[in-house]
């Protein structure tokens, strides 16, 4: 039924499942599993398809002398990911900017700009034995993701960069390298070029063309990324919103910036986290300091791109994203399903578990990841699959009247609702609540005027 994951990758040349799996969260993964040949230089088992770790981490060290990023930092990140490369997915490298051409701007986010290129020499794929270099898919169309002031980049940055590097191997978007603007001198990160964009530019053009079957294969390929990010790779996402999922095809979804979401020059203070993100998918508990960022966190993210997903509408987008916004969240107001749009009743039931405000009540990565599980034997027996096929009959026989359930509703957004990252400090806000817990006021009446609420926003660009 759901197209083999290791197909949709393969043919985007983006990324490969992880090899093992070594913990028992992770058994969704096994499948994925090969025995790889043997290594024709050392003949040792290859670690992954077409490539060895023990010589292919020393073709690099023998090259170390002959680059630099002008960058200590920089260098002993990319070198330390090349020493201990398992597979082709797992290790950047250093690409001179002169290396990429047709650099075409695309789009900028809250800490960013993004520009698609051409890079002539393209990402590493083995090693040539018999040539002594690297073999590389040439003329490779990529994303160049700029960080704003990263020339002053931070250890604590790249550290996170590190964490992106980790979940190369599963349905993250991949990094295969780091290189430099020359005239800002701000990093850049080089990263596979997903040709439909971001999964929300993707929903304004295409809604109404998804089938509920459509729907439900993101779901699953982005709870799957989840999955491997919280229970393989143990990282949280922390940042995790529509914006930040790519869209390939009608049905199947990467997620991206993972711990790149932050100024590049950003430094903790006193081991407090600063809250950065778009506020209608922070999740309530960091909106009012009660806790850090969790996996628990990243599920309220999940339920909140889920409904953009079911709905073809972001959530809040008619309503400003400041501190009010952010008491409401905090007091149980989530976004409410248009009249007009019929969902299948259990998606609407895993949603709002994925929006409690007790962040112990939201479910897994691991436990969606199992509701959407599209390639089990037994889904199709299941009643959410039930309730898909019968949504999706009722679309075919009623393409264009008012009972189709995937009419999408027309909205136009506030200039005061703000989609991308951003960072916030707000002070005062109440305890995480559900909207049955609110005894004496409506929510949606609810101002910073009831309670005393200040905010710091950071010093941030935003388009």
């Amino acid at each position: 039924m759901a197209n083999n994951l290791n197909k949709v990758v393969n043919e985007i040349n983006e990324i490969s499942i992880s090899d093992k799996s070594d913990t028992e969260e992770s058994e969704e993964f096994e499948e994925f599993e090969e025995d790889y040949e043997i290594c024709e230089e050392c003949g040792n088992e290859n670690t992954g398809e077409d490539w060895c770790l023990q010589c292919n981490s020393q073709h690099f060290q023998q090259n170390f002398g002959n680059w630099t990023s002008g960058n200590k930092d920089v260098d002993e990140v990319i070198k330390e990911s090349q020493s201990n490369c398992t597979t082709k997915c797992s290790f950047v490298e250093w690409v001179p900017y002169s290396k990429f051409e047709d650099i075409k701007y695309i789009d900028k986010g809250g800490f960013g700009k993004i520009y698609s290129a051409i890079w002539k020499e393209g990402f590493i794929t083995k090693w040539n034995i018999q040539q002594k270099q690297w073999e590389r898919i040439n003329n490779k169309k990529v994303a160049l993701k700029s960080l704003n002031n990263s020339q002053n980049i931070t250890t604590e940055f790249l550290n996170e960069f590190k964490n992106h590097l980790i979940c190369n191997e599963s349905l993250i978007v991949s990094c295969f390298g780091i290189t430099q603007d020359p005239e800002t001198k701000d990093y850049m990160f080089v990263m596979s070029f997903i040709e439909d964009g971001n999964l929300r530019n993707f929903l304004k053009s295409n809604f109404s063309k998804l089938s509920w079957l459509d729907k439900l294969e993101n779901l699953y390929n982005i709870s799957t990324g989840l999955d491997y990010m919280h229970n393989v790779a143990n990282l949280i996402h922390r940042d995790l919103h529509i914006g930040n999922i790519l869209s390939y095809d009608h049905e199947s979804s990467f997620i991206t910036d993972l711990g790149l979401s932050k100024p590049a020059d950003e430094i903790s203070k006193d081991g407090k986290q600063k809250v950065f993100g778009v506020i209608p998918y922070i999740a309530p508990e960091v909106l009012s300091g009660d806790d850090n960022y969790s996996t628990a966190s990243d599920i309220y993210g999940f339920a909140m791109i889920m409904f953009e997903i079911l709905t073809g509408i972001p959530p809040f987008y008619n309503i400003p994203h400041d501190k009010d916004l952010a008491l409401k969240i905090c007091n149980g107001y989530r976004p409410e399903i248009p009249s007009n749009i019929a969902i299948p009743q259990l998606l609407v039931d895993i949603m709002k578990r994925c929006w409690d405000a007790k962040s112990k009540q939201r479910p897994t990565a691991k436990e969606l990841f199992d509701d959407f599980n599209l390639d089990d034997k037994k889904f199709e027996e299941s009643e959410l699959y039930k309730q898909i096929e019968e949504y999706d009959r009722l679309n075919l026989k009623n393409p264009m009247d008012s009972n189709n359930t995937n009419r999408s509703t027309s909205f136009e957004i506030h200039p005061s609702a703000i989609y991308t990252s951003r960072g916030f400090n707000f002070k005062n806000l109440p305890k995480p609540k559900n909207l049955d817990e609110n005894d004496d006021k409506n929510t949606n009446e609810l101002t910073t005027e009831d309670y005393q609420i200040t905010t710091e926003e950071c010093s941030i660009e935003i388009p």
